[in-house]
C-alpha cells in the first residue's frame, strides 16, 4: 500500500528543516528523507542537516517526520521519498513481499529500547546500581511491564531478555500496551505497572524526576548479545539507487561526516546544540544533554554495512517473532557498495 506524503506533512518537515542552517536557494539535487520522528534515533541525520553537511555535498534535503515507521518505509517504497531512516527489519520484510527497498548503511547500532523500573520494584527486588546483569534479568519475573505496542520492538526485547533469564514471558510476567511515554510515567506513578520499555528520553526523565531506576538499558550496550545490532538504517529503493548512484554516495558521505562529528568531543557539542536548537527547544536542556551523552555509543562510526550486522537482525527476529525471516533472502536486501564508495571519496 502506497502512503503519500501530504503537502501538510512536507510543510511540517520544511518548518523543522528551516530551523537548521539556511538551505541553498538552488541545489544540484533535491532529496526527501523520511523518518518516524526527530528523536535520538535520527540525530545523526539531523546533525548532517543542521551542520550543513548535506549542503556541502550539493544536496538540498527535505526532512519529513512521517509519524510512524510503517508510513516512512511506505513513502520510500512508493516513490514519494528517496531515503527512509528506519528499521532494517521492516525493510527486509517488505523486500520479502516483493518491494525493492534495501539497506545501504547503519544509523543506530544498539537496540535502544530501555527497561526502567519503579523505585518500589527496585527495592522489592533488591536491585541497586551495583547489581549484576544476571540479577537484573531475574528481576523481570513477576513484573508488569508496559510497551508501546504488543509485538513491536520493545515487546520483542522483553521476550528476548525473559528467555535469557529462563522466564516464560506469557506466564511469569505481564506485558501490557500503553501508547506513549507520558502515559507510561503516569501508570507507573499510580502503581499500575512496575516499569516500562521505551527509547529515551522517558527513562531518563523517570530517573531524574520520578524516583525510578534503570533495570536494563540496552541503548548503553548492557545486553551483550545485541551489541552491534542495527536498530535503524538508511533505506532506499534499489531501482532508484541504481539510477542515482552519485547522489546516494554523496548522501552517505554527509552521514559519515555527521557520525564523525557526533563521536568527536568538540564537534559533538556543536552537533548537540544545533540539533537542540533546530528541533528540541521544548525539551528540558539538561535532560536533552544527558540523553545525547548516553546515545553517542549507539551511533556507528562508519556507514559501512557488515554481514555480521545482518546476521544479528535475522537471528533476533527469528527468535522473537512467529514469522521467520529467510536468511537467504536478506543477502539481496542490503549492500555495502555505496558506503564503500562514500568512504573512498571522504
Amino acid at each position: 500500500m502506497t502512503i503519500r506524503i501530504t503537502r501538510r506533512a512536507i510543510g511540517l518537515g520544511a518548518a523543522a528543516t528551516l530551523a537548521a542552517p539556511a538551505r541553498l536557494a538552488l541545489a544540484a539535487d533535491r532529496l526527501t528523507v523520511v523518518m518516524s520522528s526527530f528523536d535520538m534515533l535520527f540525530w545523526v541525520t539531523l546533525s548532517a542537516q543542521a551542520l550543513g553537511y548535506f549542503r556541502d555535498q550539493g544536496l538540498e534535503v527535505e526532512l519529513v517526520r512521517a509519524g510512524g515507521g510503517a508510513r516512512s518505509l511506505a513513502a520510500v517504497a512508493g516513490g514519494d521519498a528517496q531515503f527512509n531512516i528506519g528499521a532494517p527489519a521492516s525493510a527486509f520484510r517488505a523486500r520479502a513481499r516483493g518491494s525493492d527497498v534495501m539497506m545501504i548503511a547503519p544509523a543506530v547500532v544498539q537496540y535502544v529500547d530501555n527497561i526502567t523500573m519503579s523505585g518500589d520494584w527496585a527495592r522489592k527486588q533488591g536491585i541497586t546500581a551495583q547489581s549484576g546483569y544476571e540479577d537484573r534479568l531475574r528481576a523481570l519475573r513477576g513484573m508488569t511491564l508496559a510497551v508501546s505496542s504488543v509485538g513491536g520492538g520493545a515487546d520483542q526485547l522483553v521476550r528476548f531478555l525473559a528467555r535469557q533469564a529462563g522466564i516464560n514471558p506469557d506466564r511469569d510476567m505481564t506485558i501490557t500496551a500503553i501508547p506513549d511515554g507520558a502515559n507510561m510515567l503516569a501508570a507507573m506513578s499510580r502503581g499500575r505497572i512496575d516499569g516500562f520499555v521505551i527509547p529515551p528520553p522517558t527513562g531518563e526523565d523517570a530517573v531524574r524526576n520520578h524516583g525510578a531506576q534503570p533495570l536494563i538499558w540496552a541503548g548503553r550496550g548492557e545486553v551483550p548479545q545485541l551489541q552491534g545490532f542495527v536498530y535503524i538504517g538508511v533505506i532506499a529503493r534499489e531501482s532508484w539507487l541504481q539510477r542515482n548512484r552519485d547522489v546516494a554516495v554523496r548522501f552517505l558521505r554527509a552521514q559519515q561526516r555527521a557520525m564523525q562529528a557526533v563521536h568527536d568531543a568538540e564537534d559533538s557539542v556543536r552537533a548537540r546544540e544545533a540539533v537542540w536548537n533546530g528541533w528540541h527547544q521544548r525539551t528540558d536542556k539538561g535532560l536533552f544533554d544527558e540523553v545525547w551523552r548516553n546515545a553517542i555509543s549507539a551511533y556507528p562510526r562508519s556507514v559501512t554495512v557488515e554481514a555480521a550486522m545482518i546476521d544479528r537482525i535475522v537471528a533476533f527476529l527469528n527468535e522473537t517473532q512467529p514469522e521467520p525471516l529467510d536468511a537467504q533472502m536478506t543477502r539481496s536486501a542490503w549492500t555495502n557498495d555505496y558506503a564503500a564508495a562514500a568512504l573512498a571519496r571522504t
